[in-house]
């Protein structure tokens, strides 16, 4: 039987809408050995999601029957259409194709429904699913063999879940749970396949979280002092701290807030969802976010830029996920702050400064998004053991 040359050809669409086609073409001489390929050519000129879409498929089918036909993107002069390989990852891979994160997924959730599990059951491991396939997709892995992805691929996800949705310590560990007999049962199914088969993940790296309270690390004067001290040289990120401080909206809702979610008129602006599971919210305009929105004169951008795109600008593009993040880290480490300091951590700041000043709970709850009382009280409670005993004149010593 012909072994084919090339392999997993397929479109990746990661969340800054930088669209490619990619596939992997075996090395010259060097069997089981690939290439990674990306291929653009103009798709990402489309804004429409669905001319977009269309464009790749074309794509996608134009490069599929170009390999059909011989192509070889390691000769020289070879073309398809008007084909610019603009980025090559070599990677090393086994003569088949591993299954992709994606098609793991659906491969665990068909052997669940094989063994019979509970409605209930099954539904509780799609909801883990999907939020594996949020990030990964956001992470451009959606697509690339789960054999590939590392432990610290599913800490970061758990990290950046754990701060950015205020998870509970035990929806934490439900997910690492998850994950664990997730990739178990896959790499077992797998490996049934491909004999050779080696995962990177090692489950013993993840380990239960007792609590989240120092999670929840929130600015104190000091600290933040000197961290808006640096900041002021990065004048994107500066306001994008600011916007979070003043807002208390999330990163990835950030990331979504385009010119036409902020009304002046009625002083709000409407958070859009990143999940279903969270919803859209509505988020109170103070005096200080107003003039912040002057300063940044969103008023006369069109209505389709996205507040923070790319670059940190206002543009029609989508920034970069970790764009923000990796500017604040060398700031971090100059201060010598460790991980626990985040960006998301000056909504924590406001809040523990507003209850400082008084401010009742409903009101900072129109900022937290927060939907009942007691989940309020938890989250509080995280940050701010209580904000009158123990402060005034007690006894001598």
């Amino acid at each position: 039987m012909k072994t084919e040359k090339y392999k997993s050809v397929g479109i990746i669409r990661p969340a800054n809408g930088d669209w490619r086609v990619i596939y992997d073409f075996e090395i010259p001489d060097q069997p089981g050995k690939f290439k990674r390929f990306y291929v653009r050519d103009g798709i990402n000129y489309f804004h429409d999601p669905e001319e977009k879409q269309k464009a790749a498929e074309e794509l996608k089918a134009d490069i599929i029957l170009a390999l059909q036909n011989g192509f070889n993107p390691f000769l020289p002069g070879e073309q398809v259409e008007s084909q610019i390989f603009v980025e090559e990852i070599e990677i090393d891979t086994q003569p088949e194709p591993n299954w992709t994160v994606s098609e793991a997924f659906i491969k665990y959730l068909e052997f669940c429904k094989k063994k019979n599990l509970s409605d209930n059951t099954i539904k509780t491991y799609k909801t883990f699913i999907e939020n594996m396939k949020f990030w990964f997709n956001a992470q451009d892995q959606l697509e690339l063999p789960l054999a590939n992805v590392s432990s610290i691929d599913f800490i970061e996800f758990l990290d950046n879940s754990f701060d950015e949705y205020e998870w509970s310590s035990r929806t934490y560990n439900n997910h690492i749970n998850f994950i664990k007999t997730f990739t178990k049962k896959v790499y077992s199914l797998e490996k049934k396949i491909f004999p050779g088969l080696i995962y990177k993940v090692e489950i013993a790296d993840l380990d239960l979280k007792l609590d989240r309270a120092e999670k929840n690390r929130y600015y104190s004067p000091t600290v933040a002092k000197s961290v808006k001290k640096e900041a002021k040289a990065f004048p994107e990120l500066y306001n994008y701290m600011k916007w979070i401080f003043y807002s208390c909206m999330r990163p990835r809702e950030i990331s979504l807030l385009q010119v036409k979610h902020i009304d002046l008129d009625s002083r709000q602006i409407k958070a859009i969802a990143p999940t279903a599971k969270t919803g859209d919210r509505l988020v109170p305009i103070c005096d200080e976010l107003h003039q912040i929105i002057l300063d940044l004169d969103l008023t006369n951008k069109p209505p389709n830029y996205y507040v923070f795109g790319k670059n940190g600008k206002t543009c029609e593009e989508r920034v970069y996920k970790n764009y923000f993040s990796d500017l604040f880290r060398p700031i971090k480490e100059k201060l010598g702050l460790d991980d626990k300091y985040t960006l998301y951590g000056w909504k924590h700041t406001r809040v523990v400064n507003l209850l400082s000043a008084g401010f009742s709970d409903p009101e900072v709850m129109s900022l937290t998004g927060h939907k009942d009382y007691e989940s309020f009280q938890a989250y509080k409670r995280e940050l701010v053991i209580d904000s009158s005993s123990m402060k005034g004149k007690t006894i001598d010593f």
